[in-house]
């Protein structure tokens, strides 16, 4: 008997429903009385300006940033390391220069200075700075 009366009596909580095309209440079932369909369509959007091309910066020019050994100075990093704990001195920028290639030669596929050859050279570096 009160199954008519429920669409009166119900706090309509209306959602779109694909399957009807129209907003239903989700208590009971009926469907919205308006005007004009409130999602008769589906939503359009402009499409967007078209964006300017990007910028595409060159690669930089990579004979120049190749390491060119210094006159005089060893290719050989092994051989530069020995020269230094043999007392040789070398300024900040050959300092770092050699700091620099010892760290690339560890990343690298095919160190140079790797297992007993790393242990030489660590126990002249050591003894060059800790005489006995």
């Amino acid at each position: 008997m009160l199954a008519p009366l429920n669409s009166f009596l119900c706090r309509h909580d209306f959602y779109w429903s694909e399957r009807h095309g129209a907003e239903r209440c989700r208590r009971c079932a009926k469907l919205r009385e308006s005007d004009k369909p409130a999602h008769a369509e589906p939503l359009r959007f402009d499409t967007p300006a078209p964006r300017a091309d990007a910028e595409v910066m060159p690669f930089p020019d990579p004979t120049s940033r190749e390491a060119t050994p210094l006159p005089g100075e060893p290719a050989d990093l092994k051989t530069r390391i020995e020269h230094l704990a043999g007392g040789q001195t070398l300024d900040r920028a050959a300092t770092l220069k050699l700091l620099l290639d010892l760290i690339e030669d560890g990343q690298s596929s095919d160190p140079q200075i790797v297992g007993i050859a790393a242990a030489e050279v660590y126990a002249r570096l050591h003894a060059a700075v800790n005489p006995a």
